[in-house]
């Protein structure tokens, strides 16, 4: 046998050979210390990923579709660290963490990051929440009286809607979007936005708001018998909406500028949850002269549908309370007089959104 191999096996043989009371490999399993490492491990790893995620751009937003309180999962990487949000709000997913748990932000001035969970996650999440008989049940009896309940499947409510980066700004009224009066106050507001703030907005003019839209849109109805002869027409939206996707994406204001978009409901068929800026004239005395003004031969029609708008805002917010403006169809209802008042509204609105747009660090402000 060979000199090497001869001693490689005598070491072999010697250490097989030693006693329990020599140093040597443990062979005893220490379950709670390995638990207790493969967490530390885990936490160091999350903290880890949130602050790489604070450098990196949003890969997209979401709106969420109900309440979460982060504060009761238990299965959060890190418990201090996962963001507790409520139905219709905005948030910024910048980085994947896993297949459970997104890292974001909600878009909202000095929001913290944190790990929010996935669709996949928060719909399991949901399923604990709510009792799939009762659901089946109810859904089966309201859909398909004469169906077997056994055979109903239930499935929970998408809890996300993928939105873009940073919500399209919309003005609307005080009439139809093809009205004179209406065209000539839009330029001139628009005018102004775009010169206040240069570089950080975008302009755009779409179709969007014309496509063959689905269900039964109840405060567009009125309006089916005034629009043009486009209204009906089936156009494919997708384009216009991945359009608006990726002007978005860098976090720059978008202003679009639509003639089919005459009241909120007429994109809620899209993924867009626009920002809507209503310019209303509630005396109908000085808007019948304003319309005379312009030369308009609708003079009727459009007061009537300027009466629709201000009445569907009222019956959205409850009145004219500004904080439920928010979270309704229209975000601030512009009745001032002069140019320089209306648009400085409008203005000092959008600041605040651009400031909830990107992360400023508590650190670095002070």
């Amino acid at each position: 046998m060979h000199s090497v191999a001869r001693e490689n096996l005598q070491a072999y043989l010697h250490s097989y050979k030693l006693s329990s009371n020599e140093p040597g490999i443990k062979l005893m399993h220490n379950s709670q210390k390995d638990d207790q490492h493969k967490k530390d491990v885990e936490h160091f790893s999350a903290l880890r990923a949130l602050q790489h995620a604070k450098r990196k751009h949003v890969a997209f937003a979401v709106q969420a579709m109900r309440d979460y309180d982060g504060s009761l999962d238990e299965k959060s990487p890190l418990k201090d660290h996962t963001i507790s949000f409520q139905t219709n709000d905005f948030i910024h997913i910048h980085a994947k963490f896993n297949s459970d748990w997104w890292i974001g932000r909600i878009v909202r001035s000095h929001s913290n990051f944190g790990f929010v969970p996935t669709a996949r996650r928060l719909a399991n999440y949901m399923v604990s929440d709510e009792d799939p008989t009762t659901v089946t049940a109810s859904q089966s009896t309201s859909e398909h009286p004469g169906q077997d309940r056994s055979r109903s499947i239930w499935e929970p409510k998408c809890p996300y809607k993928v939105v873009p980066s940073s919500r399209p700004i919309i003005l609307l009224g005080p009439t139809l979007q093809h009205s004179r009066l209406t065209q000539l106050l839009h330029l001139a507001l628009r005018e102004e936005i775009l010169k206040y703030f240069g570089k950080k907005i975008k302009y755009v003019k779409s179709d969007i708001g014309s496509g063959q839209q689905t269900g039964d849109r109840k405060g567009a109805r009125w309006l089916r018998g005034l629009r043009d002869s486009e209204y009906d027409r089936g156009q494919d939206e997708n384009q216009e909406v991945e359009l608006i996707m990726r002007m978005t994406s860098k976090l720059h204001l978008l202003l679009v500028d639509s003639p089919h978009i005459h009241t909120p409901d007429d994109v809620q068929h899209l993924p867009l949850s626009p920002i809507f800026f209503l310019i209303r004239v509630s005396d109908n005395k000085i808007l019948a002269k304003l319309l005379r003004n312009t030369g308009t031969t609708r003079m009727a029609a459009e007061i009537e549908v300027s009466n629709v708008l201000k009445t569907m805002n009222d019956d959205r917010v409850g009145g004219h309370d500004d904080v439920q403006l928010i979270a309704r169809g229209f975000e601030m209802v512009i009745e001032e007089n002069g140019l320089k008042e209306a648009t400085w509204r409008i203005i000092s609105y959008l600041e605040k959104y651009i400031h909830a747009l990107h992360y400023h660090d508590k650190d670095e402000e002070k």
